[in-house]
């Protein structure tokens, strides 16, 4: 292990690291939002704010890491601090430096570390924004931009956090500086016939002719004997002042309170305010001047000082970012405009007096005020709060006040309207906990959930609850009947039916597809949980108009009870997910209670293994083929290959049939093949008749990706069948982006780096982030069809269709709007900028034969792709 080395200005730097203030303080939002915003751009799982003290590194805001601080001498920051740029240590075991590090060996095991400078605004490097991880990895430019970037960030933390102690101690010092003027005053007034600071004389040319020792000090007495004022101050005969104050002399005035500045030998300047009256001999004849003075240079820069701060803060008070208030006691006597703009009073409404602080805390929070003081502490660090406004309606802020005069009760407060960032932070929260289709809890909130109902279960504070697992039934054919957007508008009224049934304690998800699930509260009669299911049932029966069609819904229910059938979410689900079955399988429309007689079931999947084993043999299984088109002319791009299987006795089956059987089996390795093998003969077919069929889109799971030799499989078949790599578009789901398996991304990059282009199906629906497209070698965008269903209707798709783009565009992806099946979907789509499109307004998935045909009609000279 090798220390870092001090740097040069260590010194100097330790010294700025104190005038942060920082250190050994409390968690802040401010900077732990920052941290937050490292682990969702980078995808990293640790990220940490550091501080480099003399013999320590300290955490302002960690995210993963438990220790608040470790020594210096371990710290990989006591290394970044010593450059400008991001120090990226891609794997720390393979730098010399760092890989008999306690926190490389240790618990912490750290083999990832990007580090940026934290740099003040005087130029020195007093920490890091840090990101690390467990696992070796790499960061791209942009991921390492983004952490400077975000490193600046907490800078300017660091120095608004400065500024603010700073003009908090300059409001004090103002304070205190009103308060000792008001006191020299009528110390003044009381004595100015009688101080005396030092005592002086001067002859009938006005020249010194002597002064006490009692003299400005730091001012000598040659400075004075033998000169005139003017000549002692250095002024400008022709000034208006000076020339005043000569024909009071010549006029034989006497004078009071005239203020000059002497240029003292070590270079700095003294004020002096001199009081002189006229000396006359027995005789009445003139003889000179006689006087007292006074060093007043502190009077003199407390004034300056004073006016200093009070620009400061009407600059302040008049900069329309930050509403500020002054109060007397809990009465407001002040307030700038931003303030009035964000609580809707007027100037007037001000100047009435009538106002308190109070007045404009919301009901809620009253009650907290009894044992508060009228004025509040001497500083009061920035919180979020209500502020009142006039029409009653509370705007949330982020308030800080402090002390300017504490005896007369004077005081001020900063107010910022923190509506926006409210309002964003709970669109964030919303889309990771909703369902953005339905709007109720996704997946992931629902499992929450449940965990949390059978934790009060266990602990007693609830006795018992039950699980409904909703399945619609045949919805697959409400999809192929009558389209896409008739789907999501049945899901959209199931949702709405199963939130208004919902009781007060009831939870309510949609898991994915067109499975929901309901929790229903404390409960332990079975016959209760019966009831209720019966009545979903038969509201979720009632019929669904949607446009000219009315749709006749049913659905099926699986019911658990707990803790009866289990004691985990995991174990619940799947016993839920079986009694669902024993409906399906008792002819839908139906309520079963889990049993473990049920799992006899397996039974029956086990005979659809044998069917699908069957079906290889019989080479009963098909690829079906949609057209895709470009927006703009319509001009065929390629095709999506589909698999389908057609079964002699129930017809031909979309992959929901047999899929999950495929899986159980280990066959999906054998379908990836199966689909590559036939897709190519297909092109190759296509490409030997003369006909372009353009790219082919081939949907791969996750399981089939990271199964051995997968890449050497596809690179087999494209070489087999002279297929150009770049012919081969593989379609993935986020879910495979999110796994972050290195099986998987050692495959798709290896088929990347040969030409074939991966595009990211379904997107918008999942949870992948800006890090995993920087990670993955993503080519293409699907606009997932729930987004272009209701393009056009107000719902904001079009909105976040655009925003989809922009990524895209920002990315250099191409972007693909899935589920096209109206003119307006297709128009809006490529007013907004998408390149490709596909949906049973293009075209079907059909058969190689009826795609033949397709490509033919499409290649015809001046052809556009027909509905």
């Amino acid at each position: 292990m090798s220390p870092a080395a001090v740097p040069p200005n260590e010194v100097e730097r330790l010294a700025a690291l104190r005038r942060c203030a920082v250190l050994d303080t409390t968690p802040e939002a401010c900077f732990d939002r920052i941290t937050r915003l490292v682990t969702l751009l980078t995808g990293v799982p640790f990220a940490v704010i550091s501080f480099v003290d003399r013999d320590r590194q300290w955490f302002k805001s960690r995210i993963g890491l438990a220790p608040a601080e470790t020594s210096r001498e371990i710290a990989f920051c006591a290394h970044a601090i010593l450059g400008d740029a991001p120090l990226v240590i891609e794997d720390t075991l393979a730098d010399a430096r760092f890989r008999d590090n306690p926190l490389v060996t240790g618990e912490d095991g750290i083999r990832f570390y990007a580090g940026a400078p934290i740099r003040t605004a005087d130029g020195y490097n007093v920490g890091t924004l840090c990101a690390l991880d467990r696992v070796p990895r790499r960061f791209d430019a942009g991921a390492i931009d983004g952490l400077r970037q975000l490193a600046g960030v907490v800078a300017t933390e660091l120095e608004l956090r400065v500024t603010n102690q700073r003009l908090a101690r300059e409001l004090t010092a103002r304070a205190t500086l009103e308060s000792e003027h008001a006191v020299v005053q009528r110390r003044l007034h009381d004595l100015l016939e009688t101080a005396t600071d030092w005592l002086w004389e001067s002859d009938t040319s006005h020249r010194f002719t002597w002064v006490s020792l009692a003299a400005p000090a730091g001012v000598p007495d040659s400075a004075f004997v033998g000169r005139t004022r003017c000549e002692a101050g250095g002024g400008d005969p022709a000034d208006p002042r000076w020339v005043a104050h000569a024909a009071d002399l010549d006029a034989r005035r006497p004078f009071r309170g005239f203020r000059y500045a002497v240029r003292r030998p070590d270079g700095g300047i003294s004020h002096l305010e001199t009081n002189g009256k006229p000396v006359l001999d027995d005789y009445g004849q003139f003889r000179g001047y006689r006087g007292t003075g006074r060093d007043v240079t502190a009077m003199v820069e407390s004034e300056s000082a004073m006016r200093e701060m009070s620009a400061k803060l009407h600059a302040l008070q008049a900069s329309g970012v930050i509403g500020v208030i002054t109060c007397h006691g809990e009465r407001l006597v002040e307030a700038n405009e931003e303030f009035l703009r964000i609580t809707g009073y007027t100037s007037a409404d001000i100047a009435a007096g009538t106002l308190t602080w109070r007045d404009f805390v919301p009901p809620e929070q009253r009650a907290e005020l009894d044992d508060v003081p009228a004025m509040p502490a001497e500083r009061v660090k920035p919180f979020d709060s209500g502020c009142l406004r006039k029409d009653g309606i509370a705007v949330p802020v982020s308030i800080s006040s402090f002390t300017i005069d504490g005896a007369a009760q004077h005081w001020m407060a900063l107010v910022q309207d923190v509506s926006e960032q409210k309002a964003q932070e709970a669109q964030i929260r919303d889309l990771a906990f909703r369902d953005t289709l339905t709007g109720l809890l996704n997946r992931r909130s629902f499992n929450e959930q449940l965990t949390r109902r059978l934790r009060r279960t266990s602990s007693g504070k609830i006795r018992s609850g039950a699980l409904l697992f909703l399945d619609l039934d045949h919805f697959k054919d409400v999809n192929d009947a009558i389209g896409h957007d008739a789907g999501d508008a049945l899901l959209q009224k199931v949702a709405e039916r199963l939130r208004r049934s919902a009781r007060e304690n009831d939870v309510v998800a949609r898991l994915g597809g067109d499975e929901f699930a309901v929790i229903l509260g404390d409960t332990t009669d079975p016959e209760a949980v019966a009831g209720c299911a019966r009545r979903l049932l038969e509201t979720l029966s009632e019929p669904v108009r949607h446009g000219g069609d009315m749709i006749h819904p049913s659905v099926s229910i699986g019911v658990t009870l707990f803790p009866r059938d289990g004691r985990d979410a995991t174990q619940l689900l799947k016993n839920a997910d079986v009694a669902l079955y024993r409906s399906k399988a008792a002819g839908r429309r139906s309520i079963s209670f889990f049993d473990p007689e049920m799992m006899n079931g397996a039974v029956t999947r086990l005979k659809l293994l044998n069917e699908v084993r069957l079906a290889m043999a019989a080479h009963q299984f098909r690829l079906a083929y949609q057209p895709l088109v470009t927006l703009r002319g319509r001009r065929h791009s390629g095709f999506e290959v589909l698999i389908r299987w057609l079964h002699p006795r129930r017809g031909l089956l979309g992959p929901g049939e047999f899929l999950d059987a495929l899986e159980a089996a280990g066959l999906r390795s054998w379908l990836a093949r199966f689909t590559m093998e036939t897709a190519a003969r297909q092109a190759r077919a296509w490409l030997d008749q003369g006909l372009d069929p353009g790219c082919i889109g081939v949907n791969m799971s996750g399981t089939q990706i990271k199964a051995d030799g997968f890449a050497d499989d596809v690179l087999a078949s494209l070489v087999t069948h002279r297929i150009a790599p770049q012919r081969l578009v593989l379609e993935v789901t986020e879910r495979v982006v999110i796994a972050e398996d290195p099986r998987i991304e050692a495959a798709l990059a290896r088929l990347h780096a040969a030409g074939v282009r991966i595009a990211l199906d379904d997107f918008g629906t999942g949870f992948s982030s800006l890090a995993h497209l920087r990670r993955f070698p993503v080519d293409i965008l699907k606009i997932d069809r729930s987004f272009v269903t209701d393009l056009g209707a107000g719902t904001g798709n079009a909105a976040l269709i655009r925003a989809i783009i922009n990524l895209a565009r920002s990315l250099d992806l191409n972007v693909i709007g899935e589920g096209i099946e109206t003119e307006t979907q297709l128009d809006r789509l490529a007013a907004l900028g998408c390149d490709l499109g596909q949906g049973y307004l293009i075209g079907r998935p059909v058969s190689a034969e009826a795609a033949t045909d397709w490509l033919s009609d499409a290649q015809q000279p001046g052809a556009a792709a027909a509905g």
